[in-house]
Formats: structure tokens, sequence, C-alpha cells
């Protein structure tokens, strides 16, 4: 096996990125429940192979494998059971006994491999022969996608991998009597039904667009220099960028740009009579279809009540799925109740505003209200038609009867508000500060800069005044070394998918259908046959980026890169990639303009390796950028 040279930080974790990102990525930790049922034993299973590595994670998984040998499928046909069923059945007991406590070592060490080392998992499996290993899957248990082009492929194929271990926790999520997964669709990220899936991609591409650019670089632009300003009145010549700027510019866009805002203790709420940290009764007719049983009344958010709802909410959601954890009650806890919270906000936020456009009165323009304001255009028979020919268009059929009004009720106004902004916080964060930890690294030399890269550059290009010609090509140089310093420390390093289609096939690899695979994007970012030099820090890598879907629903999108896949790719691409990318280009320009740089501390993260907490940066007020 080759060397490995991959040389991440020591606290990482996995996740679900993109989405809003790409959401999203790091989560289902009980992997053991997903085992694809039915699997059957190879002729020649792991423990008979000859090549077993002496240590790592492979080594791991094959001492595992040895110490759990399987059994024998039982032929029901066999002559031995026809007069003894009662053999057949303690047969097929004990071979299914045997694949569930094979399935439960392997995914006892996946599991902790992605908790503590997957970059070190996903480089050793990428440092494999592709002819002997293009993909790792073992004989009971998930497959582990490293290659760049098997990654794109599972990305891309929806028909054949698919979002489903989301859809239970997100229907859940948004409760509204919904309980049946099969019935009724959750947030677009949460599944692939094309008849749940694209009326709610169309709807929400239109409401978030890349047309607003100036307006989401505005918000970022000024929330970091807020912050930045604070730092430099203390006069310590130190920030702690987590807590700050990595934090409170995502939090500002869910605010000004989707429509939930905070407000500080006390401070007028735009909801009427109501002020930062104050309750209110919940709403009777949301009552009726919304079941709450952990709070008694609603509440104006304080940002760090809009912090711990969306956290608490996105980690039930995404990271807590084992039973087993002995935190897993507490984060359940937390979750529902965040979600309560969020949901009886966001209803009164919906009514209140409906009320205000109602009346004639002017509104913030935000996700939120741009919703509303298509719900209500819909009263206009008229305007009705016309939005119902936008959508048979890019459909290419009508959609059906009264489904229009469903997609744009109350109900599905909040749930959609409420999805968006709970991906759009905590990835946002973590993104930024890993950023930022990846530019010290380069910096401190522990990556190679190639083709120019370097962190004196860098500093230069954000130093480029406002109204300078060449403004729009630094922030461009900007946002480029962000990516790519997010490419080489991403947050998250598996997408969750799983295989719906017997005997699919990844490099040669037969995959069966119930397999849940881990489509690990941060490895693809890194393989050699995609990525040249893929460990040295290169600002002017080609994005490779292509068109998806622009004869149909996505007409209106940017291409989507083929190398920097941190907001995925395909159809799950992250809605809020455009505020993502601003977010962390403009956090880190205003972080730059500080002065020089030097790192106080590693970038530290919670108790449980799932989000960051501190990476305090050290500048040189002196050199701070005025403008």
């Amino acid at each position: 096996m080759a060397q490995s040279n991959w040389n991440p930080p020591k606290n990482r974790r996995f996740a679900w990125l993109h989405q809003i990102t790409s959401t999203i990525t790091r989560f289902l930790r009980q992997i053991h429940q997903w085992i694809n049922p039915g699997t059957q034993p190879s002729p020649k299973p792991v423990e008979q192979q000859e090549e077993i590595p002496a240590q790592g994670f492979l080594a791991s998984i094959a001492l595992a494998e040895r110490q759990t040998p399987l059994v024998a499928a039982p032929d029901p046909d066999a002559p031995r059971y026809a007069n003894d069923r009662a053999a057949y059945e303690t047969d097929k007991k004990a071979y299914e006994a045997a694949l569930q406590v094979r399935g439960a070592a392997v995914a006892q060490i996946i599991s902790a491999r992605l908790r503590g080392q997957p970059l070190e998992m996903l480089q050793e499996l990428l440092d494999q022969p592709e002819n002997t290993m293009p993909v790792f899957k073992p004989v009971v248990g998930p497959a582990i996608v490293v290659r760049h082009a098997h990654v794109i492929k599972c990305l891309e194929r929806t028909d054949l991998f698919t979002v489903d271990p989301y859809t239970p926790e997100m229907i859940r999520a948004n409760d509204d009597q919904a309980r049946n997964p099969e019935q009724s669709p959750p947030f677009m990220l949460g599944t692939d039904k094309e008849e749940w899936y694209l009326p709610d991609d169309i709807l929400l591409r239109r409401v978030v667009s890349r047309q607003d650019e100036k307006i989401l670089t505005a918000l970022a632009r000024q929330e970091a220099e807020h912050w930045t300003q604070q730092a430099k009145d203390k006069g310590k010549g130190e920030i702690d960028f987590v807590p700050t700027i990595a934090r409170f510019v995502p939090l500002r866009i869910v605010s000004d740009y989707l429509g939930v805002p905070f407000y500080a203790t006390g401070q007028p709420a735009c909801l009427p009579d109501l002020r930062g940290g104050e309750s209110f009764p919940l709403d009777d007719a949301l009552k009726q279809t919304f079941t709450f049983q952990r709070i008694q009344a609603g509440k104006v958010p304080t940002a760090e009540d809009l912090y711990n709802w969306v956290k608490d909410a996105f980690r039930n959601i995404f990271n807590n799925s084992n039973p087993a954890d002995p935190l897993f009650a507490q984060f359940r806890q937390q979750g529902l109740e965040a979600t309560e919270y969020l949901t009886a906000y966001i209803h009164e936020l919906v009514k209140h505003f409906k009320a205000q456009l109602q009346q004639g009165e002017n509104v913030p323009d935000t996700m939120l209200t741009r919703l509303v304001r298509l719900q209500l255009s819909l009263a206009d028979a008229q305007q009705a038609a016309a939005l119902e020919q936008e959508f048979a268009a890019v459909l290419g059929r009508p959609l059906p009867a009264g489904e229009l009004d469903r997609r744009l009720s109350d109900a599905y106004i909040r749930t959609n508000v409420f999805g968006t902004a709970v991906g759009a916080v905590v990835n946002p964060e973590e993104a930024s500060a890993r950023i930022v930890d990846s530019i010290l690294s380069l910096k401190e030399g522990k990556y190679e800069g190639i083709n120019g890269s370097s962190y004196q550059h860098l500093q230069a290009m954000a130093k480029v005044p406002t109204d300078s010609p060449q403004a729009a090509e630094s922030l461009k140089i900007v946002r480029q070394y962000a990516l790519e310093g997010l490419r080489l420390e991403p947050q998250g390093e598996v997408l969750p998918r799983r295989c719906v289609q017997d005997n699919t096939e990844l490099g040669g690899v037969l995959i069966q259908r119930g397999t849940t695979v881990f489509v690990a994007y941060a490895a693809a970012m890194r393989d050699p046959e995609a990525t040249p030099n893929p460990l040295a820090f290169d600002f002017t890598r080609n994005e490779d980026a292509v068109p998806y879907q622009h004869q149909r629903t996505r007409a209106k999108e940017a291409p989507q890169s083929r190398l920097y896949l941190q907001h995925g790719f395909g159809r799950h691409k992250c809605l809020g990639r455009y505020a993502s990318e601003i977010t962390m280009q403009e956090s880190l320009r205003a972080l730059l303009r500080l002065g020089d740089l030097e790192r106080r501390s590693a970038l530290q993260m919670d108790a449980q390796n799932l989000y960051a907490v501190s990476l305090r940066v050290g500048f040189n007020s002196q050199e701070a950028v005025r403008e």
C-alpha cells in the first residue's frame, strides 16, 4: 500500500455537507441498521483473502471479519429440510444472526473511523490499487466510495443512489401530522421522488437565486466588518473567529435574507408588541396540525436562541441516530424542543407578513416574504395561470390540480423556510473556520503553495480597496483561495446514500439494493486521477464547471464545479451555495484585512467532535485596512 501523505487537523468530523448546503454529511452513526438485507456471503470472503494490510482501517476490518465468521445460507429446497422445517428455521436464524454480528462489527469500525479519523481512513482507501479496490465493499456492511468518477456517479444518479436515509427524520421534524414517510413529502433535501422533489426545487430556486449576489455580499460584509471592528476596538490584537465572524455572518443571512430574524434582549421585534426574548401564545390554528409536546409558548429569539435552535435541530436530524449513545436522549429532547420553537416562530412570521402584504404595507425582501407574495398572487386568476404555465414549461407537464396552492400553503412555506434555515448556520460556520485554519496552515508551511499561491498573495488581494478597478478580480481570487482551503480541510467527509437497484455497478463492483453507500466527496477532491498534486494548495485550479439541467429545471443556475464538491453535485447541489460561498469569501476577506495574522490556537471542536467551537487568531492592528 502506498504511504499516505494526508495531513489533516487532529479534530475532524464526518458530515452531510451540503447541502444547505450540501448539506450538509456526518450522521446516522448506527450503521448496523443499514446493513443490506439478504446479503449473501461471497465464495471468497474478506477474511480469506491473501493480501491483508498490517495496520490501519483495512487491517481492523479484516480482523473484525475473522472474528465474526459467516455461516452458509440454508437452501429451503435442500433434501435434508424436506421433513424437518424446524431445522431449516434454526439454520436460517443462525445465518441471519451471523450476518448481524458481522455487520455490527464492521459498522463499529467504520463509525469510529468516520467519527475520529475520517481523512486517514479515506486516504488509505484511495491509496489502494484501483484495479483491486475500486470501491470498498465488505461482504456485509455499507460501501465507501472514494474515487472521483464513482463519487460523481453516486451524486448524479439519483435513480440509483437516493437520499432516503434522511427522509424519516426530516418528516418527523416538520410534523404536521405527516408521520408516514410514504405519504408526505419532506423538505426537498430528503427526497428523490420526482413528484415530491421537483415542484419545491423549482419554487425555492425561484426565491433563492444567484441574482441576489449583491444583497448577500452587502449583508455578509457588513456583519463580518462589525466583528473585526469590535476586535480592533478591544485593542488586544486577537479575535476568536468561530463565535464571532464564522457564526454571525451566516446567522445574519438567516435573519435578513431567509427571513428568520433574531433580536437583542428587549429589542423591538417585527412581530407586534413583542421584543427579543419575549414569549407569545401558540397559535390555535397551528396546534390543529402540529403536535407541540415540549413547549407551552413560542419565543422571539435572541441570537443565542436562534443559533441553539438551529444547531440542536440540525444535530437531531443528522447527527443523532444511535439510541445506544449516552447523549442520544438529551440531543433528541433538545432537537425536538428546538424544532417546536422554530416552527412556532416561523408560523408567526408567515402570519404577520401575510397580513401586512394584504394591507398593502411594505415588508422586508426575504425568502419567506417572497414565498408569501407568491402565495397571495394565486388569488389573481391571471397571475395564478401564469405561474402554472411557468411550472408546466419547466416540468414538461402541468402540475396536478391544486398542487401549486398546496406547495404555497402556510404549512409548506413554514417547512421550506425551516429546512433552509436549519442547514444555513452550522455548516457555513465550520466551513469558514476550516478555511481560516487551512490558510493559516498555508502560511505556516504545512501546505505547498503552487502556481503563485501564498498567504501573502491572498492578503494582498483581500486588501484591494472596494473602489479599485481590480476589486472584482481580487474578490474572485479570495473566493478561489477559500474554496481551495476548504478542499484541503472540508467541513465534512461523506454523504450517505442508499442504493435502490440490485447489481448497480461502480468500478466493476456490484452494489445491491438496500446497501448504504458513503459517498466520500472529501476523498474525491483529493483523488490524483482528477486533481493533480492534490495535497498542494493551488488557487488557480480549474473548477471544471459543468451545467446541470440547463434545459429544464436549472436554466438560471450557475454551472456546477466537478472539482469543489463541498456543496454537493447534481440534483442536491446546495440550495444555499451562493450565500455559502459569499459567507466564506467575506468572512475570510474581513479577517485578513485586520492585518498580518498568526495562529493563537488550533481549531477546537465540541466534546462530540461535531461542531467548531473556537479558533483564536492574532493580528497586527497597525496593518489593518481602513477605508
